[in-house]
């Protein structure tokens, strides 16, 4: 007959071991399942951080080329270039340029173009565009192109005065922060790469940038845009998804995330070969077979001890009774045996203990991360909306919030007027004191300002030494005591330079919402036209826009 313990290490196995074998079986397929899926997360989320690293490198070239652009003296001179060819206009273009051009480190070039697309001036000796291309944008564009065997971006811009279009200005700027970005691999593996595209003009993606393996493909490969299982192409189609096994450039099957950005019509791609991901998941896979292993040949042990010592007792009480059957009266002896079930419960609670652990810090490391990136968003989105140099409001922000003001003074019915001011001789002091001291008067300015307006009022820099002041609530004659104010205020402030103490003034133009101005863009025109009457009338004054 079968023994005790013979029957409890079978009955072990039949209802222990083996759901425990095929449950860790079935955990490991899930967890093939989630690391693949945890891999693609990590991607996707990688190329979105990069998206936004480079939307935010475009929006500082645009808002250095709008800074350019608005320099009144620089429009004007081109006008009168336009109506005169004078060289004299053609060298005061060229000063305003270079001054402009101080301080700007990631700016290689400016070029000024007359209405035909002729070059006027340049900050460069060697300028490589001497002609646009006819048809230019009417708004700021950036592209990249390839220069002297060096990918830049270029940035036009128009120059309109007095309603006219007068020229382009055009801006290069250096690309190292493409290039950075294709150098951190981090996140993609011994394989992995960044994909970094624009369109041909056949349609096809034409590739920006030197490619990991084919370090001449930049604006010389390209992937037809029929080729809808390439994950470039998808990417220029405008679709944000992540493809698996979808062959790359080279034919290979990778694991990508793709990444669209529609105002400069660019493309990027994170991709990972297939089978580096299919060997990472392969390895945790074999880790977790020896793991499995492990687990249930200490299960069999476990009940087999735990069989023999449940069995024991039994056993002893047996040739107890057998000793009785013979006539020897003694005492039996102690059970034992108990005692290690209970032990083996608290070891179950322990492993259960330590997973709880583990859960719970990994589940820490995710919040942590998860913070990181919201911070991370958030310097983002200052970034995107601030003036570095001021910390005001810049023009993209300013033209979203007077859209909005706009849109709630008509619904209510109530007033709104905005103003642009702009420092009296400002190169003046750039000049004799440096621009040093030109950003401490920006800076204490803003300042001022800041501390002047009531909180529901919106002021953000527009341009070198120009300030935009948005006034809800506000009819003409209220906000022409608030600006006269701030104009006596700024005019007391006391600067020091090189030992010396000097003040400035300020000019303005002020304009309501009426009949007369139904957009933002009007609106903004009239305040700079009342501007340039305060201008042309001694500066140090405030003018209201009043209708022809």
């Amino acid at each position: 007959m079968i023994r005790l313990k013979h029957l409890l290490i079978i009955a072990f196995i039949v209802l222990s071991a083996a759901p425990l074998f095929f449950g860790l079986q079935y955990l490991n397929g899930q967890f093939g399942q989630y690391s693949r899926q945890l891999f693609s997360e990590n991607l996707a989320a990688l190329s979105q951080i990069a998206k936004q690293r480079l939307l935010t490198a475009v929006d500082r070239m645009k808002d250095t080329t709008a800074l350019v652009a608005s320099r009144t003296q620089l429009r004007r001179n081109l006008a009168e270039w336009n109506r005169t060819a004078d060289a004299k206009h053609a060298m005061d273009i060229t000063r305003i340029i270079l001054d402009a051009k101080q301080g700007l480190g990631h700016l290689k070039e400016i070029s000024i173009h007359d209405q035909s697309g002729r070059l006027i001036a340049s900050t460069s000796p060697e300028p490589v565009t001497r002609k646009l291309a006819s048809g230019q944008a009417s708004s700021t564009r950036i592209d990249l192109v390839l220069e002297k065997d060096e990918v830049i971006a270029a940035s036009v811009a128009p120059l309109v005065f007095e309603d006219q279009l007068a020229g382009h200005v055009r801006l290069t700027f250096s690309t190292d922060f493409i290039a950075e970005l294709i150098r951190q691999r981090t996140g993609l593996g011994e394989t992995g790469e960044w994909l970094f595209a624009v369109r041909h003009e056949s349609g096809d993606a034409l590739f920006a940038v030197p490619l990991k393996y084919d370090h001449k493909a930049a604006f010389q490969r390209r992937v037809s845009k029929d080729r809808v299982d390439v994950p470039i192409t998808q990417a220029m189609l405008g679709n944000e998804l992540l493809m698996d096994h979808a062959p790359d450039y080279l034919e290979r099957p990778v694991l990508a995330s793709t990444r669209y950005l529609p105002e400069l019509d660019w493309g990027l791609v994170a991709k990972i070969n297939e089978a580096e991901v299919d060997a990472l998941v392969s390895r945790n896979e074999k880790l977790i077979y020896i793991a499995e292993f492990f687990i249930v040949l200490l299960a069999i042990l476990a009940g087999i001890g735990l069989s023999f010592f449940i069995a024991k007792p039994i056993e002893n009480l047996r040739a107890h009774t057998a000793r009785v059957a013979r006539g020897e009266l003694e005492q039996p002896p102690n059970a034992g045996g108990w005692r290690e079930v209970k032990e083996l419960t608290q070891h179950f609670s322990v492993m259960i203990a330590a997973l709880k652990d583990f859960n719970e810090t990994l589940q820490s490391r995710v919040d942590e991360r998860t913070r990181e990136l919201d911070e991370a968003n958030r310097k983002l989105t200052e970034l995107a909306t601030q003036d570095p140099l001021t910390g005001l409001y810049n023009r993209r922000y300013l033209e979203t919030c007077l859209d909005r003001e706009i849109d709630r003074a008509r619904r209510y019915e109530h007033p709104l007027s905005i103003a642009i001011m702009d420092i009296d001789h400002f190169k003046i002091v750039n000049d004799t004191h440096g621009h040093g001291v030109g950003d401490e008067v920006l800076q204490k300015i803003a300042a001022f300002l800041g501390s002047e307006l009531r909180a529901s009022d919106i002021v953000a820099r527009v341009g070198g030494e120009e300030f935009c002041l948005v006034l809800p609530e506000s009819p003409e004659t209220i906000a022409h005591a608030l600006l006269e104010r701030l104009r006596l205020g700024i005019s007391e402030i006391a600067f020091e330079a090189d030992g010396q103490t000097f003040s400035i003034t300020c000019s303005f133009g002020l304009a309501a919402l009426d009949e007369t101005s139904d957009d933002a863009d009007l609106l903004q025109k009239h305040a700079d036209f009342a501007l340039y009457e305060s201008k042309k009338n001694g500066r140090n004054r405030i003018t209201s826009f009043t209708p022809r």
